[in-house]
């Protein structure tokens, strides 16, 4: 059909291409007219963000019947597969202004998207969607972006002009599914992970699965399960987590999950050359974290409560599991620590983390073989790999993921020569990965933030604080956002070159201690040292996104202290010791030794 063309902006050409300015909403009126395209978790907190700044003339367009996105479980759909369980800790997963009460632990997928339910009815967050309607195009400029979707009926609909729009629609919309040399003679099937759903298709097959993500490692473990051989096919080797975190000798006595170690004196030692280490700010950070440490070590009660019966799967805490249903082995920890030496993560540069070991147990047991070297070709019923081995294969199983695609995103940046997109594919090249320097705040990508351990949602929602308070004109972006961004772009491609098809990775604390100060509810540690229980969690406990809610807009700090005092600290007194001297040394400049491995770095 034939849309209306989209009205164009009146800003010269130049503005848009030069000098990087934009018409802004801020202040020119004082409830804009807002579309939201998706509500899965990014696009369910974008809503509830600008309530909370009283932007309420909020319309949000959802092609499933329900709120969740790729938690709308369907058998003949893209999304979750049946056992799927979180990579993500439920205190780490949810956001800040609901978090979960009770035990910490990984839910599985049917109860993560029964709290999106939650959420979405807590906050009345459902009657601004209109389910079973997609976004065909957005089209226009800054501040004038012209919206046609397509109704349950089949029908398109002109919605008119919107003064900002939230590109919500996450990084599961389109398949990369590789194809490879020789797969037109192929004679076995070839698969998706996304069709994934259980391996009862698999059962006495010769199987190859390609790729060893997230999800990957849970369906190569299915798989071989009742496979009559499975070959697990890689190109090089993963950075793998455990889930439980009990791998390089730490004791870990509460059963935490491995996110449990997310924490302010952790992100130091790992991440400390990129704090800049000689300015003040981090000296003092770090002299809290110690001070904070070394309370927890002489007084161990002000940072831990009960030891759980059960662990962050609900299995007996007291058997020595690293994952789901995983149990520790000396083999099991030897391939996650050759994996990560020779994955280069840490000396060459950062990776993406697996935060998943189920498929170790059937390696150990030689249900799976493991390669490294990648395919070279497909022929007949067998995969060729580049090492001249050969496997037998009557299913092939590319558990490669997905590419980011905008296709509704249409035409040009106002009257500009400029393509209305994701410059080259990238959300690098988007301020904090969500604006566009040349369109500025009228459009925001949240949900495209995906940090190597900590939950996507928690970022999903910093994004939407944030832009709600540009659209409301409280905050502005800043004025040379496309030197910022440049800059950014070039150090996180540097720092990410080991996961470089991955381009939505941050590391969680730096990104998400950037947006807070942006926001202005950074966490100011020495604000809470008489308060030791609260200071000692702060510093080297979990870094939940609830932390957020302490100080700053929209801050809540009695249901912030609640959640936050709710989780223990989960390291032990030695271990931590090992972490604090890790930091300092590092700091220093002088080696030091990995905690457990022995390693020397």
């Amino acid at each position: 059909p034939a849309y209306p063309t989209a009205p164009r902006l009146s800003a010269p050409v130049a503005d848009l291409a030069s000098d990087y300015r934009w018409p802004t909403l801020a202040g020119m009126m004082p409830n804009p007219r807002v579309c939201v395209i998706g509500a899965g978790a990014a696009g369910l907190t974008t809503i509830k963000q600008l309530k909370d700044r009283n932007i309420t003339n909020v319309e949000c367009f959802e092609k499933e019947p329900d709120v969740g996105g790729i938690f709308n479980y369907g058998k003949e759909k893209n999304g979750v597969y049946d056992n799927c369980y979180l990579t993500i800790s439920n205190y780490m997963m949810a956001f800040s202004d609901m978090p979960p009460t009770g035990h910490r632990y990984h839910w599985h997928h049917s109860e993560y998207k029964d709290y999106l339910l939650q959420y979405a009815k807590a906050f009345d967050l459902a009657k601004h969607v209109s389910f079973a309607t997609t976004v065909l195009s957005v089209e226009g400029g800054p501040g004038r972006w012209h919206v046609v979707v397509q109704g349950p009926d089949g029908k398109a609909v002109d919605k008119g002009v919107y003064d900002a729009v939230a590109v919500c629609s996450g990084t599961h919309q389109a398949v990369n599914q590789p194809r490879l040399p020789g797969q037109d003679s192929f004679t076995g099937v070839v698969v998706h992970s996304s069709t994934y759903k259980n391996n009862t298709e698999f059962v006495g097959k010769h199987c190859v699965c390609v790729g060893i993500g997230e999800s990957g490692a849970d369906i190569v473990r299915e798989i071989s399960d009742v496979a009559r051989s499975t070959v697990l096919s890689m190109r090089g080797y993963p950075f793998l987590l455990s889930r439980l975190g009990r791998v390089f000798g730490s004791e870990n006595p509460q059963g935490g999950p491995s996110d449990s170690f997310t924490t302010r004196v952790q992100h130091d030692w790992l991440h400390v050359s990129l704090h800049h280490a000689t300015k003040w700010k981090q000296w003092v950070n770090r002299f809290a974290y110690t001070l904070g440490a070394l309370a927890f070590v002489l007084f161990p009660s002000l940072g831990r409560g009960p030891k759980p019966l059960k662990d962050a799967f609900n299995q007996d805490n007291h058997a020595p599991y690293i994952d789901k249903n995983t149990p520790a082995s000396p083999e099991a920890a030897e391939f996650i620590l050759q994996s990560l030496v020779k994955s280069g993560q840490g000396t060459e540069g950062q990776k993406f983390a697996c935060k998943n070991v189920t498929f170790l147990e059937n390696v150990v047991k030689g249900k799976i073989t493991t390669n490294h070297v990648g395919i070279k070709h497909l022929e007949g019923d067998f995969v060729v790999f580049n090492d001249g081995s050969r496997a037998r294969c009557e299913r092939l199983i590319l558990c490669t993921g997905y590419k980011d695609e905008f296709v509704f995103l249409k035409g040009n940046i106002g009257d500009s020569d400029v393509a209305l997109s994701v410059p080259g594919g990238n959300v690098r090249h988007l301020y904090k990965h969500i604006f566009h320097p040349k369109i500025g705040e009228s459009m925001a990508w949240i949900g495209f933030v995906r940090p190597s351990t900590g939950g996507i949602p928690a970022c999903a929602e910093m994004a939407a604080r944030y832009w709600a308070l540009l659209l409301k004109g409280d905050r502005k972006l800043p004025k040379n956002v496309a030197e910022i961004t440049s800059e950014a772009y070039a150090a996180d491609t540097e720092l990410f070159k080991l996961s470089a098809n991955v381009k939505t990775l941050v590391l969680f604390k730096e990104w998400m201690d950037d947006m807070a100060e942006l926001i202005g509810c950074d966490v100011k540690l020495w604000r809470y040292i008489f308060q030791p229980s609260l200071f000692i969690r702060l510093g080297i406990g979990t870094m939940q996104p609830a932390q957020y809610r302490l100080a700053g807009p929209g801050s809540n700090p009695t249901l912030a202290k609640s959640a936050i005092m709710s989780v223990p600290v989960t390291y032990t007194r030695t271990f931590l010791l090992n972490i604090l001297a890790c930091s300092w040394l590092r700091c220093l400049h002088l080696p030091y030794r990995l905690p457990g491995s022995g390693n020397k770095f």
